[in-house]
């Protein structure tokens, strides 16, 4: 009996003595924050301690929307216990991000001794702190208001909502993530807002990689309000639905402006300062040849303002002329990728010159002569993002989609992996003094043993 007691002390002193030294992990993490000052800076700060100097800190960053993460290198001193900090800092050219944008971030840590650890992944979101925002919200859309009351910003969601539903309906398109759109309601406050050195007369943003509108929109425009809300909100949905895996759109500008035109007035009819314009083009036979509206719109005020005016026309009589079915298809051929004309052979039975021609008939406009085209060198198409053109009418309030505004980084594994290493015992896992404490018991339970 007194063998087996002295045993089991024996026993109890050997577990005492490692389960710290099994349990314990040579790099901890005391402190790790996300600090939002928008539009100035975001703040990603690290304490950190190892049994060994550390020497490599990284931060991963995530941003929702994007393909790639970005790994950055943060300030700190080398030690063995040190603090890191990390400012996304938005003077820097292309680190603009708008409100509402989200993501994950993690830390990498690594010490002289070869000792690894990745933190876990935190979510972070920027915010505009400087308003108190109203909002509304369903799955499909959430709308932030902090002017002009709750009349104001109803009136928005519910036109941008049933603007959603013709859509869904019309094209079997649907809101595949949330879209958020902030209405600033006066010059300063979005001007504040949005990205240093834009245009003066930029009026709203759009962020289609992270699914985000922003808009300058007072209360006594509210008109003016719902329509540039739906032409934008129109932008995100087809993105949402068509872009390729590289987030890059694959559609002629005709029909992606068209598209936004048609539902910034549906159900009603073309503004007149589109309409006008485009009724003197088809009367004067000085339309835009479609091909042309295929990329970038013209520059020029009057000539971007007729083909505004056009591609909606154009997408009005594929509509009726064509049918629901037939754009819904269309715009799923357009997701698949391929040569413009081939697309729209395969749905419609014409390339584009064909269904200008079409198009040209039914308004009352002369034929255009088609040059012979060679089949064995098809007109290529272009790939952009989805954008609005920042050239229109005088006199109008404009709204530019910029192409989507990321961090200048350099990709990182989507996993940070750590090295294997060699295979060891649970005595080599153990302190000094653990293993000292150890074999002197083993050696002690043999002796009891003997007794």
């Amino acid at each position: 009996m007194k063998r087996l007691l002295l045993f089991i002390v024996l026993v109890v002193v050997c577990v005492t003595f490692a389960a710290p030294a099994f349990a314990a992990d040579p790099i901890t993490v005391t402190a790790n924050t996300f600090t939002n000052n928008f539009r100035r800076n975001l703040l990603f700060e690290l304490e950190a301690q190892s049994v060994a100097k550390i020497t490599q800190i990284a931060l991963v960053i995530q941003i929702d929307g994007m393909v790639s993460s970005g790994r950055q290198i943060p300030e700190f001193t080398p030690g063995t216990a040190v603090q890191a900090k990390y400012e996304w800092n938005y003077s820097r050219p292309g680190n603009y991000l708008p409100p509402g944008v989200t993501g994950k971030f993690w830390w990498e840590i690594e010490d002289e001794a070869g000792n690894k650890k990745q933190t876990e992944k935190q979510t972070f979101r920027v915010e505009d702190t400087a308003h108190n925002w109203q909002k509304l919200a369903n799955d499909q859309l959430a709308l932030y208001w902090y002017v002009g009351g709750d009349s104001f910003g109803k009136a928005l969601f519910d036109r941008a909502v049933e603007a959603i539903g013709y859509l869904t309906q019309d094209t079997g398109v649907t809101v595949e993530r949330q879209v958020q759109i902030f209405i600033y309601g006066n010059r300063t406050d979005f001007r504040n807002a949005i990205e240093e050195g834009a245009k003066e007369w930029t009026g709203g943003q759009a962020f289609t990689d992270y699914g985000i509108i922003v808009i300058n929109v007072e209360p006594s425009n509210l008109e003016w309000g719902k329509e540039a809300t739906v032409h934008e909100l129109t932008h995100q949905i087809i993105h949402q639905k068509i872009s390729g895996p590289l987030g890059d759109l694959s559609m002629p500008r005709w029909m992606d402006e068209g598209l936004a035109m048609y539902y910034q007035t549906y159900p009603g009819s073309l503004d007149a300062q589109f309409a006008n314009p485009l009724k003197r083009a088809i009367q004067n036979d000085t339309l835009a040849p479609l091909r042309t509206l295929a990329g970038n719109f013209p520059t020029d005020s009057a000539a971007a303002v007729l083909a505004y005016g056009q591609s909606y026309s154009v997408v009005d009589f594929i509509f009726r002329h064509y049918g629901r079915a037939k754009v819904a298809q269309l715009l799923q051929a357009f997701k698949q990728g391929g040569y413009y004309d081939d697309l729209l052979r395969a749905v419609l039975g014409v390339d584009t010159d064909a269904l200008e021609n079409e198009w040209r008939k039914d308004v009352g406009a002369k034929p255009r002569a088609i040059a012979t085209r060679s089949a064995a060198t098809p007109t290529r198409f272009p790939t952009f993002s989805l954008s609005t053109d920042p050239t229109l009418p005088p006199g109008t309030k404009p709204t530019v989609t910029r192409a989507p505004v990321a961090a200048q980084v350099t990709p990182a594994p989507a996993a940070p992996t750590t090295a294997p290493r060699a295979p060891v015992t649970p005595i080599t896992q153990l302190c000094c003094g653990a293993s000292a404490a150890l074999v002197l018991a083993v050696l002690g339970l043999g002796w009891v043993w003997r007794m």
